[in-house]
């Protein structure tokens, strides 16, 4: 009868042991170097985008308060002009003006002179 003689095969391993994953990773220093370098650049590129866009929405707001400012001023001087208005419409509605007339011959007075004659009265104490 023939003999077989069963050799075990270069690739076979105990299949219930489970290698952890520094076993099963080999990294040299280069790849190492490589890999933290990739990191930073990417962490370093996320940074920047986030710093860039805090800083346009700064820029953004500040605009929008300048806007808000200038609004705010215009208002005031429509506000007023509006009232200015509204004034010289009750002015020119009231009853009391409608009944002046120009006077005919304005008398002036001089303001070299005395307006009020003056009394010797003493005032009693």
């Amino acid at each position: 009868m023939p003999e077989y003689q069963l050799t075990p095969s270069v690739n076979t391993r105990p299949p219930s042991a489970k290698r952890p994953l520094s076993e099963r990773i080999e990294l040299g220093v280069g790849a190492f170097l490589f890999i933290t370098v990739t990191i930073i650049c990417l962490l370093s590129l996320l940074f920047l985008t986030h710093s860039n866009q805090v800083a346009t929405r700064g820029y953004e707001l500040k605009m929008l308060q300048a806007k808000r400012s200038d609004l705010l001023r215009e208002n005031e001087v429509l506000s007023m002009q509006i009232a200015d208005l509204q004034a010289l419409d009750a002015l020119a509605n009231d009853t009391t003006i409608k009944r002046m007339v120009k006077a005919d011959k304005p008398q002036y007075i001089r303001t070299d002179t005395a307006v009020a004659k003056a009394n010797n009265i003493q005032p009693e104490i």
